[in-house]
């Protein structure tokens, strides 16, 4: 295993042992719910990881269609980067067909991550509620990005991108990226919830059409 490879696996490690006691430490803090139940929590998960998630549910992404499938370009290849990052340390090079869907999909979530990185700096009200932290953890991402592109470019370059990948992974529990982990639970509890009181899905939409 080469040095770099040994970062990276570190890092992976550090990381998934700090997400885990992160998320021990929000179950210590959730109250047990002791009111009975109006309609199906399971209902309400699955609606939270589902049509929740669509345009059409959420008002901001209905009125920024644009900046919702940037949204979605970023995040999906920040994940086509962490799963080359995880083939890295199998050595498990992509084809080269693969190579070249994963360079366009980098530079595509590398533009998008830029474009969203802009309007925040152009536009007044996402100025008012944005903290230095916020630009870093896209920066971040955006040169994980851009390491991923050259990577697959010209794989001499795996090193660098291994270790900037290893910089994000140990960067990730202390700051903005713990949203990878609050999301998911969040969700969780949220259409746990909702799904309970009868609230989501609504009524009407567990019922189904009606003939």
């Amino acid at each position: 295993m080469t040095l770099p490879s040994l970062v990276l696996f570190l890092a992976f490690a550090i990381s998934l042992a700090s997400f885990v006691v992160l998320r021990l430490g929000l179950g210590r803090r959730v109250a047990t719910p002791f009111a009975p139940p109006r309609a199906s929590a399971a209902a309400g998960v699955r609606y939270a990881f589902t049509t929740a998630f669509l345009p059409w549910a959420k008002e901001s992404a209905r009125q920024h269609l644009t900046s919702y499938v940037a949204g979605i370009v970023f995040h999906g290849a920040v994940f086509a980067a962490l799963g080359l990052l995880v083939l890295s340390l199998v050595h498990v090079a992509p084809p080269p067909g693969a190579s070249t869907v994963l360079a366009v999909a980098f530079a595509a979530g590398l533009a998008c991550g830029l474009g969203l990185l802009g309007k925040r700096a152009r536009t007044a009200a996402l100025r008012a509620v944005s903290t230095p932290e916020d630009v870093a953890a896209n920066l971040f991402v955006n040169a994980v990005l851009a390491a991923g592109i050259a990577a697959v470019l010209r794989p001499a370059l795996l090193p660098v991108f291994q270790l900037v990948g290893a910089a994000l992974l140990l960067y990730a529990p202390l700051g903005k990226l713990r949203h990878m982990l609050f999301l998911l639970t969040s969700r969780r509890y949220w259409g746990t919830y909702f799904g309970r009181r009868g609230v989501r899905p609504s009524p009407r939409q567990a019922a189904g059409p009606r003939g």
